[in-house]
């Protein structure tokens, strides 16, 4: 059986091994074991430094945590052990971490007697790359998800102010038919009332006069009336609050409308940008009159587009021509390759990259790369036309 390569025996990768193989909780239980004393408020990298130091010294400490890590991916060094040669140790290697087996994987190299110093040094490249990686697209992550809860937040505020205008409308219309129930209650009453009281004057025609029963008809008619009035009003104060209601919907109803014609207004501004654009004119230049040229300061420069729809290439092309420049464009590696953006990098004065339709990791190349060498670039909205002549406007000014 070929003997297992110590942890300790290792020059540069204790650093590694505990950052990728051991989570924090982990180390905190390990700290306990190998009775490692700490102050109370000792951050997670305080404790990483601990453990990388012990990891280096073939002591006590040290065996503790191998034979933690053994126990964790023995699995995996099962695997591991079968294989002979880098060759086969590299292409285990990445089976295991494209299957995001990369702890395991990795501690089972760095265990494997028969793996050379330069394989351990490729298979470290790329774990520290991964960590590059990891951070970069976990700070995009968290300020995506900051955007996105601001928006909620927003759009629940909203929602609550209107769900309380709601609330309380409904509210007042349940107790004002509630009230309205109560006066045709009443109402019916009186309506029994006066019908038993027409029914007395029947009993009295015998008895009384002429002039009082046409004395206590008029008083009835007079009073029945009245009765009449108020319920015309209490119907009138029913549609009211009813209209109210109807009010309110159909504004909830106005703003989803008008959300959906300012996205329809984009895009139709889109579309008569489209139709607007020309093709280069034949002298070669922007336009005839450079003094009329909309951005004179871009005149002759050379602006790279990074990303965007591939159905909008040509447009890219003539809306540049139009602001006097030209643009080229690179689809940010989709099909063409990081090695030809360069190349075309070396020709642009500036950068333009739409961050809605292009991936992370083509930003994070344009940035290093224009940073690198001094070239203006702008983050764009979108990947619309109107965004990219906004971002050539904001570019001519910058040149000024």
């Amino acid at each position: 059986m070929m003997l297992k390569r110590n942890m300790w025996d290792h020059a540069d990768y204790h650093c590694p091994i505990v950052g990728t193989c051991l989570t924090t909780a982990e180390l905190r239980k390990l700290a306990s074991r190998v009775q490692l004393v700490l102050p109370h408020n000792a951050s997670d990298y305080e404790l990483h430094g601990c453990f990388v130091t012990l990891a280096k010294r073939p002591e006590k400490p040290a065996k503790i945590v191998q034979k933690f890590l053994d126990r964790k991916f023995s699995r995996q060094m099962k695997r591991f052990a079968k294989a002979e040669g880098d060759e086969a140790l590299w292409s285990l290697w990445t089976e295991m971490a494209d299957a995001g087996d990369i702890p395991g994987a990795f501690w089972a190299v760095m265990r494997h007697q028969g793996a050379s110093e330069k394989l351990l040094a490729q298979i470290y490249g790329e774990v520290h790359m991964l960590s590059h990686l990891v951070g970069a697209s976990t700070r995009a992550d968290l300020r995506r998800l900051a955007e996105a809860q601001a928006r909620v937040e927003k759009l629940g505020s909203a929602l609550a102010e209107r769900k309380t205008v709601l609330r309380d409308a409904v509210a007042v219309w349940k107790r004002r038919t509630l009230e309205l129930e109560r006066e045709l209650t009443q109402e019916r009453a009186r309506r029994e009332k006066l019908e038993r009281e027409r029914l007395s004057l029947r009993e009295l025609l015998e008895t009384r006069s002429v002039a009082e029963l046409e004395g206590k008809r008029e008083a009835l008619a007079a009073q029945l009336e009245d009765l009449q009035d108020r319920l015309v009003v209490a119907q009138a104060e029913a549609r009211r609050q009813t209209l109210i209601i109807e009010t309110s919907y159909r504004e909830e109803s106005y703003l989803r409308s008008q959300l959906a014609e300012r996205d329809r207004e984009v895009e139709a501004l889109e579309l008569a940008l489209l139709e607007g654009l020309q093709p280069k004119p034949p002298c070669g230049g922007a336009c005839d009159d450079p003094a009329a040229c909309p951005c004179p300061h871009l005149r002759g420069k050379c602006v790279l587009y990074v990303g965007g729809r591939s159905g909008l290439k040509g447009q890219y092309r003539l809306l540049g021509e139009r602001f006097g420049c030209e643009v080229l464009h690179h689809d940010g590696g989709v099909e063409q390759s990081p090695q030809h953006l360069q190349q075309l990098l070396s020709r642009a004065d500036a950068v333009v990259c739409p961050v809605d339709c292009v991936s992370h990791e083509a930003c994070a190349l344009v940035k290093r790369m224009c940073k690198g060498s001094m070239k203006p670039v702008l983050f764009a909205r979108s990947s619309g036309l109107s965004s990219l002549a906004s971002s050539l406007a904001a570019l001519d000014k910058s040149c000024q």
